[in-house]
Formats: C-alpha cells, sequence, structure tokens
C-alpha cells in the first residue's frame, strides 16, 4: 500500500468535490483506535504491588493480634477462680497472723510496765503496718506475683516475731526484778 500521494493525486481527478465525496472504509474508525490505544504508553496502575502486599500484612497481623487478645481474655477469665482461690487463702493466712499478732499485743501491753517501751514498740508495729498497707496495694495490682505475697507473709511473720522477741525479754526482765 505504499504509494507516493503525487501519483494517487495523478489518476484521479483532481476535482475537489470529488474528493470530499469519497467515502471512508467501515472499519477506519475502529482500526484508528485500535492504532491509537496500541502507540499509547501502557497505563500503569496507581495501587503498588508492594503497597498491596503491606497492607495484607498489616491487615492479617492485626487479625492475629485480635484473636490472641480475645484468647488471653478467655484464658484470664477462666483463672478468677483459681485467683480467688488463692487470695482466700492469702487472707485467711493474714487474718491467722492478725490474731496471733493482736493477742501477743494485748499480752505485751499487760505485761509492760515502761510508757516508752509500749510507744516504741507501738512506732515499729506501726511503720511495718504502713509497709504491709503498701505490699497489699501492689498484690491488689499483680496477684500473681509471688515476691509479692512472699513480702505479705514475711513482714506479717516480722511483725509477729517482734512481738514475741518483746514478750520473751519483758519476761527475762520481770525474772532478773524477781530474783534480785
Amino acid at each position: 500500500m505504499k504509494q507516493d500521494i503525487r501519483n494517487l493525486f495523478r489518476d484521479e481527478d483532481t476535482d475537489p468535490v470529488d474528493a470530499s465525496r469519497k467515502q471512508l472504509p467501515e472499519s477506519h474508525r475502529q482500526d484508528f483506535y485500535e492504532q491509537l490505544k496500541a502507540s499509547r504508553p501502557p497505563r500503569t496502575s496507581k495501587l503498588n504491588r508492594n503497597y498491596l502486599i503491606k497492607v495484607a500484612a498489616i491487615i492479617t497481623m492485626f487479625l492475629a493480634l485480635t484473636i490472641s487478645l480475645f484468647q488471653m481474655v478467655d484464658h484470664t477469665s477462666n483463672p478468677v477462680v483459681e485467683a480467688s482461690s488463692m487470695e482466700t487463702q492469702i487472707n485467711l493466712i493474714e487474718q491467722q497472723y492478725l490474731a496471733s499478732i493482736d493477742q501477743e499485743w494485748q499480752s505485751f501491753i499487760t505485761v509492760a510496765n515502761d510508757e516508752k517501751l509500749v510507744e516504741r514498740y507501738k512506732e515499729k508495729l506501726d511503720d511495718l503496718d504502713a509497709d504491709y498497707k503498701e505490699i497489699s496495694q501492689q498484690f491488689k495490682a499483680d496477684t500473681d506475683n509471688i515476691l509479692v505475697i512472699e513480702s505479705l507473709v514475711e513482714n506479717l511473720q516480722t511483725r509477729l516475731q517482734l512481738l514475741k522477741d518483746i514478750q520473751e525479754h519483758i519476761n527475762v526482765l520481770n525474772q532478773k526484778t524477781g530474783t534480785v
């Protein structure tokens, strides 16, 4: 189909009116659009494949985290019974120690003759009681921490032992003053 345009015009009539009446083939419009599309550079997608992979990974991680959190909530809802039984045991131990401490303190007050001695030991017991309340707050915040539980029991044991030592010391002093 390669021809010189000049030759085409020589062969045909040079009448411009006739040339304008010449019809284009029916597939000309479709052929033109196809050539136009072929000459246009290919469209690039606005969504980058790496971007989509990252979004999918984030959504997957979010779902996995959500599922694991729901499972942890389910697991922590069951140990509430265990935690409450442990708290009950600790409360029983605490009540026993506090009853013993109160009994020893009342015994100490009835035997002690020195008000300064009573005040000094009352201050020591008050300090231990303040420490115990602080440790109790830590225990309420973290009931699973064994170190906090041991600190609670140790504080109660220290108070009870202090009172027993005082009682023993007073008994020794009373025996010395009684024999002299």
